[in-house]
This record gives structure tokens, C-alpha cells and sequence, in this order.
């Protein structure tokens, strides 16, 4: 028993001695000099070569905490999705130490924004394009909730939102949180920005590919001075309408003509048209466009356009001649966007055209032509569902090109246009139903200033239906199904026609630049 209890006074006394078999491990100094970077949690390329080199420059020198934290912001904005900390090893000598980067994914729940600055402590919050004062007081009172506590991410974000809400539609919102004046802290920025009344007319360059119907471009170069926009460009499209149309196109717009509620455009377009091996009285092999019109926007989300396209056409059959397609024009569209809460976005965006080709108008083709469509998408965390609809009809003679298809890359997907109407129809019904998830991470990329990126795409599945046809003779309802991968600014989708005999997929890829 004496010896049990001197036994015990000895482990009470030396509490801290190794265990048998093992080393004491010596304390790590915060103040050591730096023997080596290693990273650890993702493979070393999935950061820059940039970033990589200023770990390096830490070699050798006494550990510098603040320029340590600055490579986490680095490693953070390089890898959104992960979270970025350090730590200290012993090294190989009692005044060395091994600088360690762990990189781990971030634990937060999908589809919500990286709380990648939690660990800073909110110095300032700005309001940037507007006074404070115009926000409500709800809003202002959690404003002040911010500063001088760490970073609620949480609570930043249902301000955005909350701002979002009572501004829109007049003004948009961004939130930024970015370095304070000290270390450890940040500053959240909110910057509120006039909405645009009136956009300038959508003419990113794209290309596009149907495996039954080939490849489709067109590029557009704009200068813009202001409010005003001079545009040049070149175009060759087989998806759009029934003949495959290339040329030139030149444009001007104003979408601030004394007021921010009205604009004007003119465009023009030189055409040269190459057909399907079909027959018909109605071919064209030129066609030359005006098309001068008026917008005025009620508010940034509804806005009617008025004006004429004046269309030259140089007809092949019975002989070469002119006639002109000139058609009085108006449309009606309203498109909204919004969040009901953090994880919840809503997208409605319709519209109604209408053309009449009349004789007061010197016109050869009389006719007038109707469509409507409508589209809601509703996006939950990184699940999308969007469905469509399209409608449309035409009465009198009009040209070729004012005629409605359906199978394409947007319409039928998986049908070729010219095995359902090589003529087109004058009435026209489609919907698509599509419901997407991701974004799911493919790989990485770097940008022109050595940075990687990742590289992430969604999966989407699609039915599409429709039917095509003229005014007198039945239609009949075709089906598609699909699936693809892409975002906004690309695609690559196989769709499927449903009928009878053989099925042949559709392969079909896009992209917008």
C-alpha cells in the first residue's frame, strides 16, 4: 500500500510526462520561424500558382499571422465552398514551425451563401446609391444589430432581401463584404442601383448546334456612348426560322430619349437564304429588314414597344422579282423577378406580339399574326422548375418567315422542323416542362490573372410538347423528352422523340458569350 501511494504522488506531481513508448511533444511557437507550407484537404492545383507563391514567401520568416489570414481570404474567394484556417506544427528544430493550410468544405446546409467571413468582427455597414433614411426602420434597426459583432451571415442576408423587397422594382441590390480599415474586421456593403427602364436589346453572341440541322452563330460588336448603342454584326442561323438566313445586321438604340420611360431602336439586316431541298412558290433568296420602333416601360418590368419592319424580299419562282413584307408592329411584355426568401427565387416573364402586313403599307403580303407565351420558373436552393407555354396564329398570306416551327434547340427538342412542317403552320401550341439541380462541380479553371475557378454545371431534364399546322387540316401533338447539363451561358442536351417507329436522339450543345 506505501508503495501504491507514492506512486500516485508521483502522477499527481508529473502530470504531464510522455506514457511509455511515446516522446513528449514539444509546445509550438506562435512566434516561430516558418520551415515549411504544406496544404492540406484539396490537391494542391485547385490553387493558384498566385496564391501558392505567397505561401512560399512565408518560408523562413517569423510567422506573420495577419499576412496568414490574408492567404485564407485568397484561398476562400479561389474556392467558393470551402472554408479556409491554419495550423501550427512543431518543426524539426524547437524554434521552427510547420505552417499548415486546411481547406475543408464548408458545413453549411445547400444552396445557402458561404459564411466565409464569420470569424471577422463587422467594423462598418455602408449604404451606397441611396439615403438610409428612405429604408424602413425595421431594416435600419438590424443594420445597427451588425456592427461591432462578428459577421451574423444570416442576418446580412435577410436585410438583402428584406431590401430587395421594399425597393424593387425601381432598384436593384447587391451585398459585398470586404476588408475593414483593421485587422479581423469588415465592412458590409449594400449598393443600391437604378434599375435599367428600358435594356438594351439582348445581342449576345452564341453559337448553337442541332445534329439534324448544324451549326448556328451570330457575333455583334457594340459600342455604347451613354444611352446610346451602335451595334455590327454578322449572323448565320438555320434554328430560328425555316430557312437558314446569313448577312449582316447594324443597329441603334436610345433607351433614354429625354426620359428613362422611352427608347427607340433602328435595325437593319442584309440577308442571303439557303433552303431545304423543298419546292415552293414562296421562296426567297434575299430578304433585306428595317425594323424602326418605340418602347415606353410603365415600370421596369412592363413595357410596350410599338413601330413597323419593312421586308424586301427577292422571290425565285415563277421568275426572279421583288415584293415586300411590311407589317405594323406591337408588343406587350412584362418580366419580374424576385425572392421570397433566401433560398427561394421566382421568375414570370410573358408577353403578347402582334404583326399585321396591310396595304397602307405598301405591303405585297397581307396578314396578321398573333402570339402570346408565358414562363414561370421557380428556383429552391439548387432545384429549378420551369414550365412554358406558347400560342400563336396567323390569317391572310404571310411570308415564309413570319411562319411558325416548332424542333429546335428550344421547341421539341429531339424533332427536326422539317419532319414535322418543312412549310411551317400559321397556328401554332407548344409547352415545355423542365426541372433542373446543381450546381455540381466538374473541375476547375483558371482565369487571366492565375486564379482557379470552379468549374460547375446543373442537370436538367425536359418534356417538351407541341403541335404545328395550318388553318383547315388537323395538327397533330408531338412529344419530347431529354436530358442535358449546362447554365445560362451554355448547354449540352440529348432530346428524345416519342413516336411509333424508330427513335433517333437529337444531340444538340449551345453556348452564350
Amino acid at each position: 500500500m506505501k508503495y501504491l501511494k507514492l506512486v500516485l504522488l508521483f502522477l499527481l506531481l508529473f502530470p504531464s510526462l510522455p506514457a511509455a513508448g511515446q516522446e513528449a511533444v514539444p509546445p509550438v511557437d506562435p512566434q516561430g520561424i516558418v520551415e515549411s507550407i504544406e496544404i492540406s484537404g484539396v490537391p494542391e492545383d485547385d490553387i493558384s500558382q498566385a496564391v501558392r507563391g505567397m505561401m512560399q514567401k512565408l518560408v523562413g520568416q517569423r510567422l506573420d499571422q495577419q499576412g496568414a489570414n490574408d492567404l485564407l481570404d485568397r484561398i476562400e474567394i479561389e474556392l467558393p465552398g470551402f472554408i479556409a484556417t491554419t495550423k501550427l506544427a512543431v518543426g524539426t528544430e524547437p524554434d521552427r514551425i510547420k505552417l499548415v493550410f486546411v481547406v475543408e468544405k464548408s458545413n453549411e446546409e445547400p444552396g445557402r451563401r458561404i459564411n466565409i467571413n464569420s470569424r471577422y468582427t463587422v467594423e462598418d455597414v455602408h449604404i451606397d446609391g441611396i439615403d438610409e433614411s428612405r429604408l424602413s426602420r425595421g431594416i435600419r434597426d438590424d443594420i445597427h444589430k451588425l456592427i461591432g459583432q462578428m459577421l451574423n451571415q444570416a442576418l446580412a442576408d435577410r436585410i438583402h432581401h428584406r431590401m430587395i423587397r421594399e425597393l424593387r422594382p425601381r432598384y436593384s441590390v447587391v451585398k459585398r463584404v470586404v476588408k475593414g480599415t483593421r485587422p479581423q474586421h469588415v465592412v458590409v456593403v449594400y449598393e443600391v442601383k437604378k434599375a435599367s427602364w428600358i435594356p438594351f436589346l439582348d445581342l449576345s453572341p452564341y453559337i448553337v448546334y442541332h445534329s439534324k440541322q448544324n451549326f448556328s452563330a451570330a457575333a455583334d460588336v457594340p459600342i455604347q456612348v451613354g444611352s446610346n448603342r451602335f451595334t455590327f454584326g454578322i449572323v448565320d442561323d438555320a434554328d430560328q426560322l425555316l430557312e437558314r438566313f446569313a448577312g449582316f445586321r447594324v443597329g441603334y438604340e436610345n433607351v433614354n430619349v429625354g426620359t428613362e420611360r422611352l427608347g427607340i431602336g433602328l435595325h437593319y439586316g442584309s440577308f442571303h437564304e439557303r433552303w431545304q431541298p423543298v419546292t415552293t412558290s414562296g421562296i426567297y433568296r434575299e430578304r433585306r429588314t428595317f425594323d424602326p420602333s418605340l418602347t415606353f416601360a410603365f415600370d421596369p418590368r412592363l413595357k410596350l414597344t410599338a413601330g413597323v419592319s419593312l421586308s424586301e424580299l427577292e422571290i425565285q419562282y415563277p421568275a426572279t422579282h421583288s415584293e415586300n413584307s411590311n407589317a405594323a408592329l406591337a408588343s406587350l411584355n412584362f418580366r419580374g423577378v424576385w425572392e421570397s426568401s433566401e433560398t427561394d427565387k421566382h421568375e414570370v416573364d410573358a408577353g403578347y406580339d402582334l404583326r399585321a402586313g396591310a396595304h397602307n403599307l405598301d405591303s405585297d403580303f397581307i396578314f396578321t399574326r398573333h402570339l402570346g407565351h408565358a414562363l414561370y420558373a421557380f428556383q429552391h436552393e439548387r432545384n429549378k422548375l420551369t414550365i412554358s407555354v406558347m400560342a400563336g396564329g396567323i390569317s391572310g398570306r404571310a411570308p415564309l418567315f413570319e411562319r411558325f416551327s416548332l424542333g429546335n434547340t428550344t421547341t421539341l427538342r429531339g424533332w427536326n422542323k422539317f419532319d414535322i412542317a418543312p412549310l411551317g403552320g400559321d397556328r401554332v401550341i407548344h409547352a415545355t416542362l423542365q426541372y433542373g439541380f446543381g450546381d455540381v462541380r466538374i473541375g476547375t479553371w483558371t482565369n487571366d490573372t492565375d486564379q482557379k475557378r470552379p468549374l460547375e454545371t446543373g442537370f436538367y431534364l425536359f418534356y417538351d410538347t407541341g403541335a404545328v399546322g395550318d388553318r383547315g387540316s388537323p395538327m397533330k401533338a408531338r412529344h419530347s423528352v431529354g436530358l442535358g447539363f449546362g447554365q445560362e451561358s451554355f448547354f449540352v442536351a440529348l432530346g428524345f422523340p416519342i413516336r411509333t417507329e424508330g427513335v433517333q436522339p437529337t444531340f444538340m450543345m449551345g453556348a452564350r458569350f
